[in-house]
């Protein structure tokens, strides 16, 4: 426990930054509107909120938990009421189209109200389970209790989801959160909490934290955190993972991916599997962590599926992303819009032919829907640069053609990263078998890029996961929780 909350009692370092700094939120969309301007959060001003939570929780970790499920409840509520003005935050900030920012936000209402009937599935699980042994004056039990203050370092590519997904479970277990969003949508965030406040959560028990790199690597080395959350990528959770072992926190990562789906030759249909997959690696611009970057298909229905799937690519409208007909937004940045393109051109370079390649304005980051294949792309180390070897996170794909179920398991499975994996086919036992053989922490069959509210959401190797917990399921609830064993003698 915390004797004082000066910042030499809870601060890894003295100082990591300069105080009275901001930052500009610029439009993806032309690359040159302010739509934000944010006050950076200084180390004392991190320490406060540090202190004012870790106060805080001692309180709420009392209030039962049914109080606190009915705070989340009414926070559900606000958030579905508010869905259309946070919408248009997150368009403004990371250019994703208004459909699709919608369409996050009223999912993500529906999710907490999801994740509390699972937080009390778990509760119940485990209260069920308690007692491990009793005999005559001896009671051995285990209880859950909160694992204290959480530190939240999140993405911008699903700014609503990726909140929720941890300062729900966190919340309805107990703990206090520090949430520090990205410096590319940070206003979701701070609507967030208002939204709290107006459910009657208390003040300290959720806070932001507002900055870039800085901000986050202060948050992760407080001393007294009881975890860190952390969604982003490979190399910046590696060092999470490293700082929060020295301070004995856990650590719960969700990191990149590059994810792939199998299209067997025995598909019952192959215009449905193309729309899918399409859906999979073009929706929000390419830019999710299992967005599908990878697309192996049997020879035999090759053809065939490379029609139906750059079909779907056609569709695509590239525009101004808060036009309603716009299905295909700006990549977030200057910097990731040249890591597509080289992507891109590094399989070029290695033999892919471009089976297709859509439109796009010249303004802004936007970076067309790219379609590359053909047998270049095996076996080609340099062109493996987007097919397996690093996220490219963005609207590009590769179709690749495989001579049967072993070659596919194969070149899927030659990536440091494990996220998901996909596999499109009329037998039920075969899509089971091969993704049983498959290194990643979710599989689906028939279908892609769905995260769904009853599963753990979890990866291996590269794309996170290990020991430190998952967000989602009941496994979500869970992971913000410590156990404790109570051996108990009802005489001296």
């Amino acid at each position: 426990m915390l004797r004082g909350c000066r910042a030499g009692s809870v601060l890894a370092s003295r100082r990591w930054f300069a105080s009275g700094a901001s930052f500009d939120v610029v439009s993806p969309a032309d690359g040159t509107t302010v739509v934000a301007t944010v006050r950076t959060d200084d180390d004392r001003r991190i320490v406060a909120k540090f202190c004012g939570a870790y106060q805080a929780q001692r309180s709420w970790r009392t209030m039962p938990w049914e109080d606190r499920a009915a705070l989340m409840g009414t926070f559900a509520e606000r958030l579905r009421d508010c869905a259309g003005d946070i919408s248009r935050i997150i368009t403004s900030e990371t250019g994703k189209p208004l459909t699709q920012s919608r369409a996050e936000v009223n999912a993500a209402a529906r999710r907490v109200r999801a994740m509390i009937d699972l937080s009390e599935r778990a509760r119940a699980r485990m209260e069920s389970n308690s007692v491990r042994a009793s005999s005559g004056s001896v009671t051995e039990k285990v209880v859950h209790e909160p694992v204290g203050v959480v530190a939240h370092v999140s993405a911008w590519n699903y700014p609503a989801f990726l909140a929720v997904n941890v300062l729900v479970p966190a919340l309805l277990a107990g703990n206090a959160v520090l949430h520090k969003p990205s410096e590319h949508s940070p206003g979701v965030g701070e609507r967030l909490r208002t939204l709290l406040l107006q459910s009657d959560v208390p003040s300290d028990v959720f806070q932001v934290c507002q900055g870039g790199r800085d901000v986050g690597r202060a948050l992760v080395r407080l001393q007294g955190l009881g975890a860190v959350a952390f969604t982003g990528s490979r190399e910046a959770g590696t060092e999470v993972a490293a700082v929060a072992a020295r301070s004995h926190a856990r650590a719960i990562l969700e990191l990149g991916g590059v994810d792939a789906a199998y299209v067997r030759r025995d598909v019952s249909d192959v215009e449905r599997a193309g729309m899918s997959v399409a859906s999979g690696a073009f929706h929000n611009a390419g830019q999710g962590c299992c967005a599908i970057e990878r697309v192996y298909v049997h020879r035999d229905v090759y053809e065939s599926f490379v029609e139906a799937f750059v079909s779907e690519a056609a569709k695509l409208r590239a525009g101004d992303p808060a036009d309603e007909t716009t299905t295909l937004g700006p990549l977030v940045s200057r910097e990731a819009l040249r890591r597509v393109e080289t992507h891109v051109n590094d399989a070029v370079r290695s033999g892919a032919s471009v089976l297709f390649r859509g439109d796009a304005p010249a303004e802004g980051y936007f970076h067309p829907a790219v379609v590359v294949g053909g047998d270049a792309l095996r076996g080609s180390q340099r062109a493996r640069l987007m097919t397996g070897r690093a996220e490219t996170f963005g609207p590009v794909a590769a179709v690749i053609p495989v001579d049967d179920d072993e070659e596919a398991i194969e070149a899927m499975n030659d990536t440091s990263y494990g996220l998901t994996a996909s596999v499109y086919t009329s037998d039920g036992a075969a899509a089971e078998s091969i993704l049983g053989r498959l290194d990643v922490g979710t599989g689906y069959w028939n279908a892609c890029n769905v995260p769904s509210a009853n599963l753990p959401w979890t990866g291996r190797r590269g794309s996170g996961g290990g020991s430190g917990g998952c967000t989602l399921g009941e496994e979500g609830y869970t992971s913000f929780t410590r156990p404790k064993a109570l051996y108990m003698r009802s005489r001296a």
